[in-house]
Parts: structure tokens; sequence; C-alpha cells
């Protein structure tokens, strides 16, 4: 407990700083560059899960090229196991708490070539909970071409995660790990790494529609199951086992095309998933942007999902041949399903409420969600406000 309120009293000293200075910048007479600051709140609730996320976003010109990002988060989860696999259907809570940060830099392209301009930058992040400590560094690279009517995009990035059994809530900790599947498990923190590639590419079809596609590539190396869930089989509970290989790759695609004479945005897209634990997904989405006069936007988004199972997901499971390895699962996200979002959303400037000076320009932004979801999750229900606040400085 101690631990806990030392992480939120720190976390809650580095949002009191931000604020801090963004109220400093903000006063500044003499502008020289742009920058925002952004205060959201998320509230999920499905069947046994409840999620409450407080966020804060920072963005920030850096010189005349250069962009600043960072973030921090808490995810506060209170969950029982029917849709966590937390041992012993025990209901527990826990805190996560990630903070992250980026450069951007934008450069003239090479003299007669054909990239017009393009951009180089990283980005890192770090979470840490009870159980689970994640860290990522990425690099990108993009380019504007044919007269910035183009935009190639690269990324990589790596991460390094350590997993643990100190979650069980218990002073004898959670059960031991398996961390390799050909080995006992005798382990109390395992390790996972994770590599990645996204390729990207959009383009300016004509004067109101824009085309874009997109590529990512993921190959997971490590313990990749949950430590404190068992699954039924015909002689009993046994912990469950995932494959320490796995690899990923997802196909998207999205069209936008603006209607002038009612100032309506429609975008329709597709993303394919598929990994070599066989499981296939599709994910069809659409949404409509309309702009309510100057000041306010609305827009709805109805999103379709369908997956298959992974190759070894059973409810229950026969009994196992103790001489080969025995990849188990009854988690929820391994099994076959489908469901639907619904979402609502509205922004409105802070002119429309009569305020001046940077409040003008604010953005306040609520979203609803409903999830149906057709698995043990059951149907959920998000929540999000967000307040945005640029400046000069």
């Amino acid at each position: 407990m101690r631990l806990q309120l030392a992480r939120v009293a720190r976390l809650a000293r580095i949002v009191g700083l931000v604020g801090i200075v963004g109220i400093v910048v903000m006063s500044a007479s003499t502008a020289s560059a742009d920058g925002e600051v952004t205060v959201r709140g998320v509230y999920y609730k499905e069947r046994s899960t409840r999620v409450m996320q407080p966020m804060l976003d920072g963005m920030f010109d850096a010189g005349e090229r250069g962009l600043v990002t960072a973030h921090v988060l808490v995810d506060a989860i209170t969950s029982a196991s029917a849709g966590s696999g937390a041992a012993n259907a025990k209901p527990f809570t826990e805190r996560r708490y990630e903070g992250g940060g980026g450069y951007t830099h934008e450069l003239d392209g090479p003299k007669d070539s054909i990239i017009d301009r393009y951009r180089i930058g990283g980005d890192a992040k770090y979470s840490t909970e009870s159980d689970y400590n994640s860290l990522y560094i990425g690099a990108r690279f993009e380019a504007d071409l044919a007269q910035k009517n183009a935009t190639f995009g690269l990324g990589v990035g790596i991460g390094d995660d350590t997993i643990t059994n100190a979650g069980a809530q218990s002073p004898m900790g959670g059960p031991q790990i398996q961390c390799d599947v050909t080995s006992p498990a005798t382990a109390t923190q395992c390790s996972l790494s994770t590599y990645s590639l996204s390729t990207s590419l959009s383009q300016i079809l004509s004067k109101n529609m824009i085309a874009a596609v997109s590529y990512d590539l993921e190959k997971l190396d490590g313990y990749q199951a949950n430590p404190y869930r068992t699954v039924i089989t015909a002689t009993g509970l046994v912990p469950e086992v995932h494959p320490n290989q796995r690899l990923r790759q997802a196909f998207a695609g999205t069209l936008r095309y603006y209607l002038a004479a009612t100032h309506t945005t429609l975008i329709g897209a597709y993303r394919y998933y598929r990994d070599d634990w066989k499981i296939h997904a599709h994910t069809p989405e659409l949404r409509i942007i309309q702009a309510v006069g100057t000041m306010a936007d609305a827009s709805i988004r109805y999103r379709y999902y369908r997956q298959t199972a992974s190759y070894f997901y059973q409810d229950r499971y026969p009994t196992l041949d103790t001489a080969k390895v025995n990849y188990v699962t009854d988690d929820p996200k391994m099994s076959g399903f489908d469901g639907s979002t619904m979402e609502a959303k509205l922004g409105v400037r802070g002119e429309a409420f009569g305020l001046s000076g940077n409040w003008a320009g604010a953005r306040f932004e609520t979203v609803l969600e409903y999830i149906i979801q057709h698995n043990r999750f059951g149907d959920a229900v998000v929540a999000h406000v967000a307040l945005t606040l640029p400046f000069s400085y």
C-alpha cells in the first residue's frame, strides 16, 4: 500500500509540474512556438472489469523544425476472475503507471530527389504495475512525396517486458511460472521481447479524397501466458501454457471523403489480422463526422470485429499427454467470437461558450461507446471526456 501511495504521489507531482509549466508558458507575452496540453479521463465497465484511466498528454514545438510529445497515465483496474483470468475466482485491484515521450525533426528533402520533405523521430515509453514492467523504444521515418501529395512512413520498435508472480496479492506471491514451455515451472520471473515493423502510405486522390494503407509486423519471443490463469482438464486444473513464439501481421486500408456541400467527412476502414497461432480477424469500420458551424463537430462510428480461435484454445480439455508439450488456454481473447462497437462523439471549441484568449481555441470533447462482445467478457460501456488547451510560448 505504501508503494502504491508513493507512486500516486510521484505521478501527482509530475502532473502538477506539467500543469504549472503550461500555465507559465501560456502567460508569456512573446509567442515564438506553439503547443497544446490535453487532459483526458476514460471510464470502462464490462461484466467483471472496471477501468478508470486519467491521462495527460502534451505536444510542444522545439525550434522551427522539432516537435516534442509526452504523456503520463494511470490505469486503475478492478476485476473479478470471470473475465480476467485471476486465480480462484477472487476479485483484485491493480494499478498501472505509464510515462513516455517522443521527438520528431523535419527536414527538406535532398535536391532533385522525389522526397519533398522528410521527418525522423523516436519515442519511448515505460509502464509498471505490481507484476509487469514494460519498456518500449521505437524509431520512425516519414517522407512527403510527389509534391506533398503522398506520404510514406516506416517505423521499427523493440520492447522488453518482465512478468512476475507478485500480483497474486498474497505474502507468498503467486504460483511458480513456466517461462520456457520445454522446462518445468520453477521461475518467479519471466521475460518477453517484442520486435515490430510498420509501414504506411497515404495518397491524395482528389481535392476531397485521401486513401491510406498500412502493414504491421510483430514478433514476440518469451513468456506470453497468464501466470494466474488455470485451465479445466479431465484430470483437474492445470496452469495455462502458451507457445513462446508468436508472429503477428496486420493489413489495413482507409478511405476518407469530404462532402463540401454539407461539411461532412465519411471515413471507411478495413483491417485484417493474422498470426501463427491461427487467429484471423476482420475489422470493417465506418465513421461519419459532421461539422456544426465553425465551433463544433459531431461524429458517429460503427465497428464490427470477428476473429477465429487460436489452434490450441478449448473451453475444457481431455486428459493431457504428459509425454509432449501441451498448449492450453481458455482465455476469452484466444477464443472465436465477434462483436460490435457503436460510438458517438461531440467536440466543441471554447469560443462557443464565450471564452477568450487561449481558452477560445480549447476543445472540449466527450465520447460514449457501447461495445457488444459475444464472449465471456460480456458487453461493455466506455465514457471518455477530454479538454485540449493550445498555447503559445
